[in-house]
């Protein structure tokens, strides 16, 4: 059983309206000055979000800054596509191999060969389908998310291997990079969705946005491994849940996501949480909403979690994937 907390969603909704929270999502991209260089950014990290899943494992020093998960990845390409101008040209790109890849990422993290796959097939239908331009999407798609003839942007984005998540994670996280970067028409904002990954997951099921039977409790609790199914389920209900509490609070989605993500990255770690706060160096919760990790938790008040040792227990679901 995987429900709703409509209560829970309703509580949380309100408590966000009340707060005064100074965002700054995905500090580390900057605005385009033209639509030149916005294609330019939004290539890379077309490129990066086609890769950004289960990063646990990568973790580095690049240009003497330690960092870890999308902000590894997202460096180590930006660092590369420095090096090398035509690095993201799509001839380039549809032919990388796992052994460079890993060169790229300085050999940390894992599964590369499935990784230069998803940018190889990822450059493939690029060309083949939009002029090896990620704008094209745009285009075609006339602005719009979703469209009845299939040619809005979550559905031209689901042709590619790595975007084909029937929940969409990448490709919303996508879509909220393309709002930072600008040069972007969504005519449809209404359809923007939460790009739900570990972390969101994870936050969400520890203050209770939805509800879940005894069985499904103790699985998760002790990280026991999960079908696919059953994971895309517990995301759809969560990631509504989500949505709903950015409609109630009037918080921009991708802005609720990044709270939710750098939370779950700071302080609601899937070792376990620290809602009193913590002391630490790089405190993304703080680069993103000016929120101090030393600080108790903004949602403490509300988070079932915090009255209820054991649901501190609780973890994302334990399943191999790629959607993210």
């Amino acid at each position: 059983m995987i429900e709703v907390n409509k209560d829970k969603v309703k509580e949380m909704g309100e408590l966000l309206k009340h707060l005064d929270l100074k965002f700054n999502v995905f500090p580390k991209i900057k605005k385009a000055g033209s639509r030149e260089e916005a294609e330019r950014t939004l290539t890379l990290l077309f490129y990066v979000d086609a890769i950004c899943h289960q990063t646990r494992k990568f973790e580095g020093y690049v240009d003497d800054k330690h960092l870890k998960g999308w902000d590894y990845l997202f460096a180590c390409f930006e660092r590369k596509l420095k090096e090398d101008a035509d690095f993201i040209n799509v001839d380039r790109m549809r032919k990388i191999t796992g052994t460079q890849l890993g060169e790229i990422l300085m050999g940390s993290g894992e599964r590369y060969y499935e990784r230069a796959y998803l940018l190889r097939n990822a450059a493939i239908i690029l060309k083949r389908d939009f002029s090896g331009s990620v704008m094209k999407i745009n285009e075609i798609s006339e602005g719009f998310i979703k469209r009845e003839d299939g040619k809005g942007m979550h559905d031209l984005m689901r042709r590619f291997k790595a975007y084909s998540d029937p929940l969409g994670k990448k490709i919303f996280l996508f879509l909220n990079f393309t709002k930072k970067v600008g040069f972007w028409e969504i005519r449809d904002p209404e359809n923007l969705w939460t790009p739900v990954d570990y972390h969101l997951e994870r936050v969400s099921l520890r203050i209770g946005l939805v509800d879940i039977d005894k069985k499904t409790f103790d699985k998760l609790s002790k990280g026991k491994k999960v079908p696919l199914t059953f994971d895309i389920k517990l995301r759809e209900k969560i990631g509504g849940s989500v949505k709903e509490v950015s409609n109630i609070s009037r918080i921009p989605i991708e802005n609720l996501d990044q709270l939710f993500w750098s939370l779950g990255r700071s302080l609601c770690l899937r070792e376990g949480p620290f809602c009193d706060g913590r002391d630490m160096e790089n405190c993304t919760l703080k680069d993103i909403t000016g929120i101090p990790c030393k600080n108790k938790c903004i949602f403490s008040s509300k988070c079932s979690a915090y009255k209820d040792p054991g649901r501190k227990a609780l973890k994302e679901s334990n399943i191999y994937t790629i959607y993210y």
